[in-house]
């Protein structure tokens, strides 16, 4: 719609189903860093009669209401920028020229990406500001919130297409109504799949531990059975005992947890603080709701005595006899399982290593559970890393398909001919087209225009842009259907995004409406390219371009190929300078390696929660390890007192129970690389469905070194330990154990 003058904003907001609107502004220009280089700026325009109460940005740093001359930088694009509060702004907007802003202060808008993730600047002025500036741009957008059906976005669409009615019978045309998908961010997929990972991550290693510790009390009790015995003998009942083991399961599971949610709040707090950071979100607090902690309370308390109550209701139910009998051994081997008689049937030169091996499988529930949460931890490192070589080889993928060094948009419209001249004109220019772009909606023929862009800008929308059938600047690697031919009229192809999102119910041969500068027009698919990790694009041949946009011949755009691609920075700013000499604009340059930037920042926020959850699990395991470990030697105290009084060397014995620890983690890493495999595939597939596009999962051969590294001298650290305790231990100390 045209300007929103405050006659409309009193109509609007006496509408039934509006609780609040107000007027704003929106437009794209170009910022200057220090280095010469310029950036895509999103410039938000505010009225100076009333501040913005719809989309709130909270201040960060100096002054939040910025006066006539002043600018406000939204928070992530300080750095990207190179700015700060005192500072000065060089931008530049079509039409006006080259103007400096002096930065008055930092705010955070939660409504757009990171701007380090889009690789564009974000910045808020009032319209007084632009006045000064000399810019005609008034206020055009008008923001509005619905009373009812806030969260649903047909209900939305319904009080928009009402709302654009009665506008029209006051002679206010709608053009345009956008609608983001309500409540959400635009990067809310990665958060709640990253939430869903940690829970359900976080039930597993809750399991895991649960099941280590009803091991680790069985062996206790086994060790402890002698006791038992005499306390029956002398006239404990079986309530009593199970009591007194209860209330040392509780003891210890009070000390876990607090120790627990000490860790678990410091850990969270800084995972929030990185997620933050990554999704551009801003935190109230830090804390968790009450309720969070007593369900963390109560399941620390509670879930190891439910783990432990078995054990020891077997333990206090055994006779004083069997109990006496029991003189707390190790376990004997058990012949009948495969895996057990295969290691135990493998004799090394060195004894230490025979014994050690033996000794790992004769518990297998402890040796499955221990080696389970290390494979878990294992798999989820691995997997992570999985996910960051696919799609950093889809970025490298990008790069590769697109066979120009940069970008340039201009500042209006120039002829093509003319454009394309001044650049081929610089040497080192190897290519030069024009790509000319515009947006698109899709919609009926009758329907008001509605989109589901964001705020930003960028998301949720889709692009028409003019493609020559001969180009040679993009491979065309076609899902289904044929490129572009030159006697195309209304035929279209969709990129990755395109199909995999807005139209991703069409098939080639299939027709759709779609929306171009307000008007509805017809076209037909022709063809699924695969083009990773680029925009939502519609390609239309030039010609037809030119028909339909009323632009023929005309281009803003120009995509350039330089000989030599170590000096593109060089060609750019000649190509720059060529172009402004013949009177034409140049907006902003975006080069591949900008683009390579912005596309890789998207997947980051899962592979830091991926490799997060990993590094717990890990630590969780190797604390498994250790008090395995530690309750191993317990069981064959008899056992190491009679090595060494047969001669054996304390070197030997710590040797038997490091080996055995390494023996453990290393059953682990074949279940981590094939449990890895899985993990990948199910949150690539998060990932794929996310981005709308197709991630190629490989086994991750340095991801798995790594881990194999990491893995072995942690074990090797929580085996020290055990290891010098059963090194100490005497033929005395085996008597006094009988």
């Amino acid at each position: 719609m045209g300007g929103v003058t405050p006659e409309i904003l009193d109509i609007v907001r006496q509408q039934p189903n509006i609780a609040a609107a107000e007027r704003a502004g929106a437009f794209g220009a170009r910022v200057k860093l220090a280095n010469g280089e310029w950036l895509p700026l999103r410039l938000f325009v505010t009225p100076d009669d009333a501040p913005s109460r719809i989309n709130t940005v909270h201040s960060e740093a100096g002054d939040s209401a910025a006066g006539t001359g002043s600018v406000l930088i939204e928070r992530s694009a300080t750095e990207l920028l190179g700015t700060g509060v005192g500072r000065t702004l060089t931008i530049e907007i079509a039409g006006v020229g080259v103007r400096t802003l002096r930065v008055s202060g930092i705010v955070h808008d939660p409504g757009v990406a990171p701007a380090w993730q889009e690789q564009t600047g974000y910045a808020y002025v009032r319209s007084a500001t632009l006045a000064a500036l000399g810019v005609s741009r008034s206020l055009d957008l008008l923001k509005i919130v619905v009373r009812d059906g806030a969260s649903d976005a047909d209900a939305i669409a319904r009080t928009v297409r009402e709302l654009s009615q009665v506008l029209a019978g006051r002679g206010v045309t709608v053009l345009e109504a956008r609608i983001p998908p309500p409540g959400r961010h635009p990067h809310q997929s990665q958060m709640n799949a990253v939430i869903t990972m940690l829970l359900a991550f976080s039930l597993l290693v809750m399991v895991l531990g649960a099941t280590l510790t009803a091991g680790v009390f069985s062996a206790l009790l086994t060790i402890q059975a002698p006791q038992i015995a005499i306390m029956k003998t002398i006239g404990a009942r079986e309530r009593q005992i199970v009591g007194l083991y209860l209330a040392l399961v509780s003891a210890l599971g009070a000390v876990a947890t607090i120790g627990g949610l000490v860790m678990g709040l410091t850990a969270g707090r800084n995972l929030i603080g990185l997620v933050a950071t990554l999704l551009n979100l801003r935190l109230e607090q830090s804390a968790p709701p009450w309720w969070v902690v007593m369900v963390g309370v109560f399941l620390g308390l509670v879930t190891p005595l439910l783990a432990a109550l078995v054990p020891i209701l077997r333990a206090a139910r055994r006779t004083v006899r069997e109990a006496i009998d029991d003189r707390g051994g190790a376990a004997p081997l058990l012949a009948s399982n495969r895996l057990v008689r295969l290691l135990t049937g493998i004799r090394f030169r060195d004894a230490a290593v025979t014994i050690a091996i033996r000794n790992s499988v004769r518990r297998r529930a402890r040796l499955l559970t221990t080696a389970a949460m290390l494979a878990l931890a294992g798999a989820m490192f691995i997997a992570s890393l999985d996910l960051k070589s696919a799609w950093e080889r889809n970025v490298a993928e990008a790069r590769q398909d697109r066979h120009f060094e940069f970008e340039m948009r201009l500042v209006g419209g120039y002829p093509a001919a003319d454009v394309l001249t001044a650049i081929r004109s610089v040497p080192g220019v190897a290519i030069a087209e024009s790509w000319a772009a515009t947006s698109a909606t899709r919609g009926g023929a009758t329907d008001l225009e509605i989109s589901r862009i964001y705020p930003d800008g960028g998301h949720g929308g889709v692009t028409l842009r003019a493609a020559s059938p001969t180009t040679t600047l993009i491979a065309h690697r076609m899902l289904a259907g044929r490129w572009l031919s030159a006697d195309d009229s209304n035929a279209v192809v969709l990129n990755s995004l395109a199909a995999g999102s807005v139209f991703s119910d069409l098939r080639v041969g299939d027709t759709v409406t779609l929306r171009i500068d307000h008007r509805p027009i017809q076209v037909r698919v022709a063809g699924l390219m695969r083009e990773p990790l680029t925009s939502a694009t519609v390609f239309v041949t030039p010609g037809w371009f030119g028909t339909v946009t009323g632009h023929a011949d005309t281009t803003s755009i120009v995509r350039v190929q330089v000989r030599d691609a170590a000096g593109s920075a060089r060609v750019a700013r000649d190509v720059q300078r060529a172009l402004e000499r013949a009177g034409m604009g140049v907006r902003v340059v975006i080069t591949e390696q900008r683009l390579a930037r912005a596309q890789g920042g998207h997947v980051y926020i899962l592979v830091y929660a991926l490799g997060f959850i990993a590094t717990l699990m890990a630590i969780v395991g190797l604390i498994g390890l250790a008090s395995s470990l530690g309750v191993s030697v317990l069981e064959r105290t008899r056992e190491f007192g009679i090595m060494r009084a047969l001669g054996g060397t304390r070197a030997m014995i710590m040797r038997i129970v490091i080996i055995e620890g390494v023996t453990i983690a290393g059953l682990s890493v074949g279940v981590a690389l094939i449990a890895s495999r899985a993990i990948s595939t199910i949150v690539g597939r998060v990932l794929a469905s996310i981005a709308s596009q197709e991630l190629v999962l490989r086994l991750s051969i340095s991801g798995s070194l790594l881990w194999i590294t990491g893995l072995a001298l942690g074990t090797l650290l929580v085996s020290v330990l055990p290891a010098a305790r059963a090194a100490r231990l005497t033929a005395r100390d085996a008597l006094a154990h009988i």
